[in-house]
């Protein structure tokens, strides 16, 4: 494995938009959003908006960075990039994307932004609105036609799977939510600020058995960014710089995020072992150093997996280490400490991000004593997906 430039680069600035229900903010438009974010990142930096010269995103983002680069006045735009596909798997790859402009002088100051209006739902069927005589897309060509098609199914199967192998409950699974909302009811920008029960998860509608509907993150609106620069230039800047100790975008052998040609061992993942390899490999930091964790949940089944994936507890103990109340804040590893997609907002994983920067500059509203080190780390997603190392 080759050698990696360590805290090469780091976060001075984050924002986001207005948050949203599903379609909400259709009227203002992606752009106007993405632009919201973008200033808010610039207003908390101290940093002029024309001095961004460079965007990367993720996820196919429809907002170009052409249009963005006008609307802010940039004076000089040197660098765009942008990672394909990967919701919260995607995370990390634009991280990367703007880590390496900086680190290597092809630009100064890199905005990571993502922008959704979901007009269309994400939760529907992948194959839905596909007409007669056009193709069903690629990644789910194998699958859909057989209806394995929503990706709450493509959830369940990985679920009912761990809890065959390793007597992983649907209790467990609505600790992960509990714990989400517990910790959103201090979060005023999280759209869900009630705590549950575990009476209350189960009694939530079915989507696919084992998920109930409380194991599904929301569907809603907004966008959110973070400023990426290397430390000489963040010395001039409003708060004191985040460290991007490490970053790692590793796709695992024959994964794919369904259930067709996965080799068994990797089946039951969230397909990122190797990531976490190559994560704490290059951060010269393991799980023990690891303050709080930002885990991707789209699905709670995925938090547990990540715990195991991850490095924090053996494979197939991750029920047990949610259950006993590992994940809670006063935990072994307070995580989703701003509510995650199940409670505070779903934006792809971004505003996880955010939350790390909070942590590690002691403003968080669910503040971590001593926080110095935050992972940001992919659910069961697109591969390749993989992390972020934080440190203060």
């Amino acid at each position: 494995m080759s050698e990696f430039r360590r805290d090469a680069a780091c976060v001075v600035g984050i924002g986001h938009s207005a948050y949203g229900t599903r379609g909400s903010l259709a009227p203002l438009g992606l752009g106007r959003i993405a632009l919201d974010a973008v200033l808010d990142a610039c207003a908390d930096a101290g940093l002029d908006a024309p001095d961004i010269d460079g965007f990367a995103g993720y996820c196919d983002d429809p907002t170009w960075p052409a249009d963005l680069a006008v609307a802010l006045g940039t004076k000089e735009f040197r660098y765009s990039g942008l990672v394909w596909g990967g919701r919260g798997s995607g995370v990390p790859g634009a991280v990367a994307n703007a880590y390496a402009a900086v680190a290597t002088g092809l630009a100064d100051y890199v905005v990571v932004v993502r922008s959704l209006i979901q007009q269309a739902r994400l939760g529907q069927s992948v194959a839905a609105g596909v007409q007669p005589g056009q193709a069903i897309p690629l990644a789910a060509s194998y699958t859909a036609p057989f209806g394995m098609a929503l990706p709450a199914a493509i959830y369940a199967l990985k679920a009912r799977r761990h809890m065959a192998l390793y007597g992983t409950t649907t209790d467990q699974f609505a600790e992960v939510t509990i714990n989400a909302r517990r910790n959103a009811v201090n979060n005023p920008d999280a759209r869900f600020r009630e705590e549950i029960t575990v009476e209350e998860h189960h009694a939530s509608r079915l989507v696919c058995d084992p998920l109930r509907l409380l194991d599904c993150c929301m569907e809603s609106d907004g966008a959110a960014a973070l400023i990426v620069t290397t430390p000489e230039r963040a010395r001039d800047l409003r708060h004191p710089p985040v460290s991007i100790r490490a970053v790692a975008t590793t796709g695992e052998y024959k994964w794919a995020t369904a259930s067709f040609n996965t080799i068994d061992e990797d089946y039951v993942s969230t397909g990122h072992r190797r990531a976490a390899r190559d994560l704490y490999h290059r951060a010269g930091l393991g799980p023990d150093d690891v303050d709080v964790a930002l885990f991707y949940d789209g699905f709670t089944p995925s938090v547990i997996m990540s715990l195991e994936d991850w490095g924090f507890c053996d494979i197939g103990e991750g029920g047990p280490f949610v259950a006993d109340g590992g994940i809670r804040r006063e935990g072994r590893l307070p995580v989703n400490t701003h509510g995650g997609n199940l409670a505070e907002v779903y934006l792809q994983g971004i505003t996880h991000l955010l939350e790390g920067v909070r942590q590690l500059r002691g403003t968080a509203i669910n503040q971590i004593a001593d926080a110095s080190v935050a992972l940001y780390a992919s659910g069961v997603g697109a591969s390749p997906g993989g992390g972020v190392l934080l440190s203060r």
